[in-house]
């Protein structure tokens, strides 16, 4: 069976209500998971990076971030969450976050993924959308007793069509057909007004990927962060109803 991840990424904007709205959003559109980035300023950069101001109203409190995970329980959605150092990791651990996602930009962190080996996740995806198949099989050796997601697919603003590459999709799932604990994804980041999109996960389908990661916004018009590529509720429901159907036949 497939599974479809409700992209909620940073549209929760460092407000604990707003996250809990996403929250509800995703799974009352039918979403098995809903994924958020759990972040602090200086695991993304250095302080006086340009964005460093931006990152640091994001960081929520241990207690609230426990609050949504209770609350993805009470709704029975899975709480997935993207990860960039040892801190958020420990939290995402500590919580019961069903899986982290590893961004490309730390695939080739060797310290940061032995450290995710150590952690007492069950689930990791790998962001490996702009991966070369070196670091790809890197990160699965070391992290060879989790269960891995290599997700393809990546965001650009737009996305051009042709770099979707689904064919990679069909690759990257033969080359590791053998490996038990691996899963291929596809992250699908199609704008909410193409006719694409609803269609492009379903070719992903068919070229084999089983996890789907799609954004999902409250409404595109708040314009709240990473709306860009983000559907509203009663959209995402209509994606999820379409993938399924897909997936059946």
């Amino acid at each position: 069976m497939i599974k479809i991840i409700a992209e909620l990424a940073q549209g929760f904007e460092g407000k604990p209500e707003q996250a809990k709205l996403l929250i509800l959003a995703g799974a009352k559109a039918g979403a098995d998971a809903v994924k958020m980035q759990l972040v602090y300023a200086d695991e993304l950069c250095t302080s006086n990076y340009k964005d460093f101001k931006l990152f640091e109203t994001l960081e929520m409190s241990d207690q609230t971030w426990q609050s949504l995970a209770a609350r993805s329980n009470e709704l029975n959605v899975e709480l997935h969450l993207d990860v960039f150092g040892p801190r958020s990791l420990a939290l995402a651990d500590s919580i019961g976050a069903q899986a982290i996602k590893i961004h490309g930009t730390d695939m080739g962190n060797i310290g940061l993924l032995k450290e995710v080996a150590r952690s007492g996740i069950k689930e990791v995806m790998l962001g490996a959308g702009g991966g070369f198949l070196p670091e790809i099989s890197q990160a699965i050796e070391l992290l060879a007793e989790k269960k891995i997601v290599v997700f393809l697919g990546f965001q650009g603003y737009p996305t051009p069509n042709d770099d979707n590459q689904i064919e990679r999709v069909r690759l990257i799932s033969k080359i590791y057909s053998e490996h038990p604990n691996v899963t291929i994804g596809f992250a699908d980041h199609v704008p909410p007004n193409s006719n694409l999109s609803l269609g492009l996960a379903a070719v992903a389908l068919g070229a084999g990927a089983e996890i789907f990661e799609k954004h999902l916004t409250l409404a595109q018009t708040m314009e709240l962060e990473d709306h860009e590529a983000a559907l509203n509720p009663d959209q995402f429901r209509e994606f999820v109803f379409a993938l399924r159907n897909c997936d059946n036949a």
